[in-house]
């Protein structure tokens, strides 16, 4: 039996969609959107050009006031499906440098406030 992917990841993740930006540091800062996150990485949508193992910055905009930089190496990229992509282009993972505990908690904190609101998908 194969391992499942989630058993790999280092820290639990949740499921949150919050703004965010991609700086690669040679062209422009490009939006995106969290799909899920962990205090090791986050799981982005995004329009951004980006090669598997190149350093970035991602900023995500955690509420009102409340935003944070963080520096990563991109791990992964897969294209959306057609049915996905009317906005994005592609799903890119990101491991940060270092790990985020307090990204961690904020990010469960949101996700559970975004499931009350609007369901478990």
């Amino acid at each position: 039996m194969a391992e499942d992917e989630s058993d790999r990841r280092a820290a639990e993740r949740h499921s949150v969609y919050i703004g965010a930006e991609i700086d690669v540091g040679n062209g422009p800062v490009r939006s995106a959107i969290t799909r899920d996150g962990s205090a090791t990485g986050l799981l982005l949508l995004t329009r951004a050009k980006v090669e598997i193992g190149q350093d970035v910055k991602i900023h995500v905009f955690l509420s009102e006031g409340e935003s944070r930089t963080l520096s990563a190496r991109v791990v992964r990229q897969d294209p959306l499906d057609a049915e996905e992509n009317a906005l994005w282009r592609q799903k890119v993972a990101v491991e940060m440098t270092e790990a985020d505990p307090e990204l961690a908690a904020k990010l469960a904190e949101l996700a559970r406030h975004q499931a009350a609101t609007y369901g478990s998908g």
